[in-house]
């Protein structure tokens, strides 16, 4: 009976093989664009694969890896395919807004038990966006008010303030709440750009990326450039659509 159920916990060759790729998205976005060399891969990851299974022998087939592999890049194509298509079309749709002249202030929870409300800090504010950490309070908001929140805040209260932030608002349509992956492709294009995010949040269908201000036109335009781009792809795409 123990070795039975021994043999029963036991990953599958096609299970760890999984396991190792989906701890790589590298390898993941080479799948996705179909161009990952199986043989290649199988053997780079035989040792991971032999180790996980708990396999005696040094090495595991080649082939029965690479098998493992190819069925495992059929269905992440497949189902990448579908959400792709999603999240094309949300981006394509969405709109870009730019608010610069920001200062990122950090201050603790405990101030609002002094009595401050946030009707005081948000007056005469044109930019204005709280987000509650576990001990702390993170506030983007307009330059021009940066000095009146410190003061009503007091010093004691203030962990940090990072001023020349910019925000960059994508407003996006309705269906960018059931669609997933959609802030993992901006903050990918972001990365792939060299644009650090100081600051992110998200308010019903806009979704708000604070960069410093010095990278504010660069995040615009990369993000202006990847919509307008998409846009240009569907408008092919339905072309093609129609005149079949």
């Amino acid at each position: 009976m123990v070795k039975n159920k021994r043999k029963s916990e036991e990953l599958s060759i096609a299970e760890a093989a999984r396991r190792i790729i989906q701890s790589k998205p590298s390898l993941i976005d080479g799948i996705k664009q179909g161009v990952i060399n199986f043989s290649a891969l199988a053997e780079s990851i035989n040792p991971e694969v032999t180790k996980l299974i708990g396999r005696k022998e040094k090495k595991i087939q080649i082939d029965a890896i690479k098998m493992a592999l190819m069925r495992y890049s059929d269905e992440i194509k497949e189902k990448w395919k579908i959400l792709e298509e999603d999240i094309v079309e949300v981006i394509a749709e969405s709109k870009l807004e730019l608010k610069n002249e920001l200062t990122v202030i950090n201050f603790r929870q405990s101030v609002f038990f002094e009595g401050i409300s946030l009707t005081e800090l948000m007056e005469g504010t044109d930019f204005f966006q709280l987000i509650q950490g576990t001990n702390s309070f993170t506030l983007v908001v307009d330059a021009r008010a940066k000095d009146r929140i410190v003061e009503k805040l007091t010093k004691k209260n203030i962990l940090l303030i990072k001023g020349d932030q910019s925000a960059l608002i994508v407003v996006s349509p309705l269906k960018i709440i059931e669609v997933p992956g959609i802030v993992a492709y901006l903050t990918d294009l972001f990365a792939r750009n060299s644009i650090n995010i100081t600051q992110f949040m998200s308010c019903h269908t806009d979704t708000i990326f604070v960069v410093s201000r010095e990278d504010s036109l660069k995040a615009y335009k990369t993000l202006e450039d990847r919509i307008l781009l998409l846009r240009s792809n569907l408008e092919i795409r339905d072309k093609v659509v129609n005149s079949n």
